[in-house]
């Protein structure tokens, strides 16, 4: 009974102490959300204001434009750029991941080696030649000098993800397959695809989440015809001042679909992680 007790008193405190460090994780994201519904003039309140009537004042200047660029042509933009550079990448990721789990060749071990070394390559170093060379061909303010980086930075995740999921399939399925006349095409279409699912649903959510929430060549490559959302953010720090409910809005209507897609989605997000985990 003792040691029943001490294992049930060890676990207690384990839970308490993460839902306590979980409480704290989110208190940055609890004042956002608040300030975001406070009238103007409380969100800088000493100490801060908690009894107050809500107002959607700062969503209808932040998405209308009263206080600065209109938000939802913004949204809109960052949803175009973010959708379009997943498909390209899953597209693209695929096929690489394809041929680095199935397909013998020399060097194989060293090029998935290269590839997944090149997540530690940091993006910002690339952001002047990126801008040179877009301004050079006069591609600037253009969707797709925005999608490129974008897929050249997630690819080496969405193929590392799907090619442990595509290993995780019995070579024998398409082995059996090809017997009875299917082509590789085929192979990938009908029998990688679904199976592959939970690995595809997941790169294509962290895919999707880096792109739409990418900020710096966002601000470097475009002026105001494909401006995103998080550029538009800054728009509410200016040398007079912070506009705290406006920019408190705006980060809001950035983070809600990402919160939301990872709740609707988590189940396919933790599968797709720990896949293989086990074996």
């Amino acid at each position: 009974m003792s040691k029943r007790l001490a294992e049930w008193t060890r676990a207690a405190v384990v839970r308490i102490l993460l839902w306590l460090w979980v409480a704290l994780a989110m208190v940055p994201l609890v004042w956002m959300v608040t300030t975001s519904f406070k009238p103007s003039g409380y969100a800088q309140t000493i100490p801060p204001t908690w009894i107050f009537a809500p107002t959607l004042e700062h969503y209808r200047d932040v998405l209308t434009g009263a206080s600065a660029t209109p938000f939802a042509p913004l949204l809109l933009h960052s949803l175009i750029v973010a959708l379009l550079a997943t498909v390209v990448g899953l597209a693209l990721g695929l096929t690489a991941a394809y041929a680095l789990a199935r397909v013998q060749f020399i060097g194989k071990k060293f090029l998935a080696m290269w590839i997944l070394s090149t997540l530690m390559f940091p993006p910002v170093v690339s952001v002047i030649p990126v801008f040179i060379l877009a301004g050079r061909l006069g591609l600037i303010d253009r969707y797709i000098t925005l999608i490129i980086p974008y897929v050249a930075f997630n690819l080496p995740l969405v193929i590392w993800t799907l090619r442990s999921s595509i290993r995780q399939i019995p070579q024998e399925i398409e082995d059996a397959a090809l017997v009875d006349g299917a082509s590789r095409f085929e192979v990938i279409w009908r029998i990688v695809l679904p199976l592959a699912a939970p690995g595809i649903a997941t790169a294509g959510i962290l895919s999707m989440l880096l792109s739409w929430n990418e900020f710096l060549f966002a601000l470097t490559l475009t002026r105001s015809a494909v401006k995103t959302a998080p550029v538009g953010i800054s728009e509410f720090t200016g040398m007079f001042g912070t506009q705290w409910g406006s920019l408190t809005a705006g980060a809001t209507t950035i983070v809600a679909p990402v919160v939301l897609m990872a709740l609707v989605l988590r189940r396919r997000l933790i599968e797709g992680l720990t896949l293989g985990a086990v074996k």
